[in-house]
């Protein structure tokens, strides 16, 4: 995860937050001339509403591999302020490290995210521009806060069973929901005035229950035990956005 908050440091260490009132004024050039430079943004999102339709990958569970894709619309009434409303989902699929872990006679308890809607404020004061063979590309670097459904997925009942059934995954996963924050940190690559590319990295936060092996409590036997906790999905998304 280092990697990744560095990478993105890297990659918006040339953005500016300068004012952008107009265009640079060139008196010697013609008047349908014009001359864009760091300080002024080529394109505007005041006004237009942004569709994001982005590809998934949990970055945070250890034991299963989610895919999935989310879909997020945002409307921008100031140039750098905007809500935007989002809705994904995800498939979890067992990975080798819940093989390995089962092998071993444990129980590998996991939380996945397989449905999620969000609601948030976007704060995109950041902007730049990077050429490539001659081609100049802009971009935009927003940051999001706010709040999310989300609905999950655990294997609590693989408690229940037998370590052979573990292994061969004869549990059925328990859905469960929860209230949570979320935030986003991402930009927009545009490819003309009305497309573009998204990247972003995100967080979810919600409250759950997390599960543990059998326990003896007062002399008897319990099936397994419980405790309310804090849990922290982080997302990698990758996608086409559209203004309008």
């Amino acid at each position: 995860m280092k990697k990744i908050i560095f990478l993105f440091v890297l990659m918006f260490s040339q953005f500016s937050l300068s004012a952008d009132e107009s265009l640079y004024k060139f008196e010697w050039m013609d008047d349908d001339k014009e001359i864009y430079v760091l300080q002024n943004r080529r394109f505007r999102k005041a006004g237009r509403v942004n569709l994001s339709l982005m590809g998934v990958m949990n970055l945070s569970d250890k034991f299963v591999n989610t895919i999935g894709g989310a879909l997020k619309g945002a409307y921008f009434f100031k140039e750098d302020w905007g809500v935007e409303l989002g809705f994904g989902i995800g498939a979890p699929s067992y990975n080798d490290t819940f093989d390995r872990v089962a092998e071993q006679s444990a129980v590998p308890f996991y939380n996945a995210i397989t449905r999620f809607m969000s609601a948030s404020v976007v704060w995109s004061p950041w902007y730049g521009k990077f050429n490539t063979f001659n081609v100049i590309y802009y971009l935009d670097w927003y940051v999001s806060l706010g709040v999310a459904s989300v609905t999950t997925e655990d294997d609590r009942t693989a408690f229940d069973v037998s370590n052979s059934q573990v292994r061969a995954k004869q549990f059925t996963p328990t859905e469960d929901s929860s209230m949570g924050a979320t935030w986003s940190t991402g930009f927009l690559w545009y490819l003309s005035k009305s497309i573009g590319i998204r990247l972003e990295f995100s967080g979810y936060h919600y409250n759950g229950s997390f599960f543990t092996k059998n326990t003896t409590v007062g002399g008897t036997s319990a099936p397994k035990s419980n405790f309310d906790v804090t849990f922290h999905n982080y997302n990698l998304s990758a996608g086409l956005n559209f203004l309008f």
